[in-house]
């Protein structure tokens, strides 16, 4: 707080005036204090206690108001989606005089209790003694508390919390006003000789910080809403992608886990080993929303290249294998089929099915797929056309993986359409590099990556993380239909060339396995990450 004792109001004021003066300086210093704090229990436990501070309380306690929303699960379009139930919740309470365990209580939004009746009227409420209440108030006060903790409540004085437009978000509640703020409340006697009634001034003073205390409540439940939206919009987005492509369903999630889990043991590394390199929680939060976004590109390649898990499509297997048919029944109706030529027919038929399936192709396989496509029939207009046509011969001898060069490209401009489509978000700044960071998991420390061909540093450390864990999960990933999942050494070992050869960071890539983040989803080695609220992954 600032010190006012040197103002000239003060030394223009008799001396008895000046306590009241300093509370109102004071009152401004703490408007100040509020508007620069944006954690909401930081915020609310400032301003309970300097709400107790200008008027001497030895005790007090914040409610919230907040509203339950009921999603009405068979409303039609006509209907109430949604219905909002308000309630008060106790937020934090401080005594001065004794310790007591504290969890928060949700309260109905009524009139029964004394920061009901205060958030329901607006109005303020200053009682002498809460054991006697005037005959004419709907609200009760509860002794439960004074009963258990021996702590006698006394005088109370309850005002609302009420924003800029004059809706109560909330309720002070301060208890048992002191003549000397020093002095414990340790029994009953204490707080007949102590206590004494809040006064009309403290009612100005605490109504004045209450509407301060609304307006900056407000401001941060409103920050965290935003928050909360772009946490819901990138679970979103990551469930779309996810659902899209079902032949790499919880690919981002797990990637997203990896990541963090290195950035904590970066944090948790000897100072020099990673110099400068240290994740905050936004830091952590900014790389986990990079993780679960860095497919999102994915959304624009064909749904025939993102979905393919043979070289060939069921449909296009189906059309080759009527064709082999179709072609047998007009050489069998031509009294050609003899025993040799259906015996190769179907032996064609079955290499075709066995190189349909994406494993490397060797090449006795390549020279047995140039002879069927020299084979040649006449179809149902008389017209002679190969057995295989261009484009199943093409995917039929890709030599690894399903994806035919073209394809390939349309899988790889994903990074391309995943960084435009992230750069146009507002990101908060606390998590801008979050475009920045998705886009660069497929580039190289040596620059044989893409699509921008960045080499060391000018790859974001978020982006270096990605590229590491990225090949590692879609190396051992268990739910590609396409391909078997990789045991876990063989995909350390194929890491291990990549960082002989430079494509990925050594430094990185050796704490991901000195710290055995490699078996977050096996279990082989024990390695459990440390939950952290900020930055726990979504439930999808």
């Amino acid at each position: 707080m600032l010190e006012h004792s040197g103002s000239r109001i003060l030394e223009a004021l008799p001396r008895e005036h000046h306590d009241l003066v300093r509370k109102v300086q004071k009152l401004q210093d703490i408007g100040t204090a509020l508007s620069a704090e944006r954690d909401l229990a930081a915020l609310l436990s400032l301003i309970l206690k300097e709400s107790r501070v200008l008027t001497n309380a030895d005790s007090g306690s914040i409610y919230i108001r907040h509203d339950e929303i009921q999603v009405q699960e068979r409303a039609t379009a006509k209907d109430v989606a949604a219905r909002s139930t308000p309630y008060l919740i106790l937020k934090i309470t401080q005594n001065d005089s004794m310790a007591a365990p504290f969890r928060e209580l949700k309260l109905p939004f009524d009139l029964r209790t004394v920061a009901g009746f205060v958030a329901n009227s607006g109005s303020v409420v200053n009682l002498e003694d809460v054991y006697k209440l005037p005959s004419h108030v709907p609200f009760t006060y509860n002794r439960s508390f004074d009963q258990t903790s021996g702590y006698r409540c006394k005088s109370m004085l309850v005002v609302p919390m009420r924003n800029r437009d004059g809706e109560i978000n909330g309720v002070i509640q301060l208890i048992n006003k002191k003549v000397d703020p020093k002095v414990p409340l340790k029994s009953p006697a204490d707080v007949a000789r102590s206590v004494v009634p809040f006064d009309p001034f403290d009612e100005e003073l605490l109504l004045s910080l209450a509407s301060q205390a609304a307006v900056c409540v407000e401001k941060t439940t409103l920050y965290d809403d935003i928050e909360r939206m772009f946490e819901g919009l990138v679970q979103s987005f990551t469930l779309a992608l996810e659902r899209r492509n079902r032949t790499t369903y919880g690919h981002c999630l797990r990637v997203a886990e990896y990541a963090v889990a290195i950035a904590q043991a970066i944090n948790e590394a000897p100072a020099g080993r990673f110099p400068g390199a240290r994740f905050t929680p936004d830091q952590l939060k900014e790389l986990r929303y990079a993780a679960l976004l860095h497919d999102i590109g994915k959304i624009a390649v064909p749904e025939a290249v993102l979905d393919k898990r043979n070289k060939l499509t069921d449909e296009a297997m189906g059309v080759i294998e009527y064709r082999f048919h179709y072609w047998k029944g007009r050489l069998r109706a031509d009294g050609r089929l003899t025993p040799d030529v259906e015996a190769r027919l179907d032996r064609c038929l079955r290499h075709i099915r066995q190189v349909n399936i994406p494993t490397p192709l060797a090449e006795a396989d390549s020279g047995l797929l140039r002879e069927i496509r020299a084979e040649r029939f006449v179809d149902v207009d008389g017209v002679e056309k190969p057995l295989l046509t261009d484009f199943e011969y093409e995917n039929l001898s890709i030599e690894r993986g399903n994806l035919t060069p073209r394809e390939r490209k349309q899988i790889e401009q994903h990074i391309v359409d995943t960084w435009e489509i992230l750069k146009r978000v507002p990101w908060p700044k606390e998590v801008r590099h979050v475009a920045n960071q998705a886009a660069c998991h497929h580039e190289k420390v040596n620059g044989a990556g893409y699509p921008w061909g960045f080499r060391g540093d000018e790859i974001p450390l978020g982006g270096r993380i990605l590229a590491i864990v990225d090949i590692f999960e879609a190396l051992t990933a268990k739910d590609r239909p396409y391909k078997p999942a990789i045991p876990i050494d063989k995909a350390l070992a194929i890491l291990d060339d990549e960082a002989a050869r430079g494509a990925i960071d050594r430094e990185i890539y050796a704490l991901f396995k000195e710290r055995g983040i490699y078996g977050l989803f096996s279990g082989d080695t024990g390695f459990v990450r440390r939950p952290d609220p900020e930055v726990l992954s979504p439930k999808l």
